[in-house]
């Protein structure tokens, strides 16, 4: 803008427009409201606007975006004071704050989605590895209890249905943890508890050495991933001290064909020179 007298001088509705990165169709709509109208006209009935409106155009573009109803902008601009704004303003900050909390939760879970779909391209699907694993923060729910009356659908929904902030927590993939290896060997598809990948999770997969092996397949399948890993730890000299870990890293998200799906399945280990018996049973602390 060059120099101007902000108490005499005028911008043409153009002029206005362009500094404030707003269309004249929009001005227009609100001087036809009510809402927003030009300090003065000419003879022409041509909108004039002083530069001391830039600050309340810019308030209401404020307004508008964060979904204030034209008719509540309209009756703020009638009778507007420190009070009446301050009581919109407050409503509309904790609104947006809602907003973002959530919107903060939908980017955490777009970037584990593409964390392991980016990992399962990578993947040597053929080979065994052992390597060092980051740590990574886990929602880790109750003990599974697949009895003669529970199957594994009923307690996989008694796992989301006790889930905190279920409307978001239910978008993070799924894993299933176990115990230890035995309980993996003797029953690869039922999980001692369901977990969900959440930055923000009551557990963690702690950091450290790893054996992670994948496979093919749809939900519940391990094929022979379990034996082919208990007689690679064994040939290596590696025993088995900690939990196991399923996670899908292609799923129905990724992958139409469900025979295709791919899972990975990661097994604490150390080196030594023989693979333990059953470990004692942990306790488990759910928030």
């Amino acid at each position: 803008m060059k120099n101007k007298d902000l108490n005499n001088d005028f911008l043409c509705i153009k002029e206005f427009a362009q500094y404030e990165g707003i269309t004249v169709e929009s001005l227009r709509h609100y001087d036809r409201k009510g809402i927003f109208s030009p300090a003065k006209r000419g003879e022409d009935l041509y909108r004039y606007y002083s530069p001391k409106q830039i600050t309340t155009v810019r308030m209401l573009r404020v307004l508008k975006e964060i979904g204030v109803p034209l008719k509540t902008i309209k009756e703020l601009m009638d009778g507007r004071t420190p009070v009446t704004m301050i009581k919109l303003l407050s409503a509309n900050r904790d609104r947006v704050a809602s907003e973002i909390r959530f919107l903060q939760g939908v980017h955490a879970v777009i970037n584990t989605f593409t964390e392991l779909l980016n990992e399962a391209i990578s993947a040597n699907e053929t080979e065994l590895t052992v390597s060092e694993m980051p740590e990574k923060r886990i929602m880790l729910g109750k003990p599974n209890d697949f009895g003669n009356d529970t199957g594994f659908l009923r307690e996989f929904i008694r796992f989301c249905n006790t889930l905190p902030e279920p409307k978001l927590n239910l978008s993070f993939p799924i894993g299933g943890y176990f115990e230890d290896m035995d309980c993996f060997l003797k029953e690869p598809s039922l999980p001692t508890c369901f977990f969900f990948i959440n930055p923000k999770g009551n557990e963690t997969k702690p950091a450290g050495l790893y054996l992670t092996g994948y496979t093919r397949g749809y939900y519940g399948q391990t094929n022979d991933l379990p034996k082919r890993m208990e007689e690679y730890a064994r040939e290596n000299k590696l025993e088995f001290n900690g939990p196991v870990y399923n996670i899908f890293l292609i799923d129905e998200i990724g992958e139409a064909n469900p025979e295709q799906y791919l899972l990975q399945v990661s097994a604490s280990v150390s080196e030594t020179h023989r693979i333990p018996s059953r470990r004692p049973q942990r306790k488990f602390e759910y928030e």
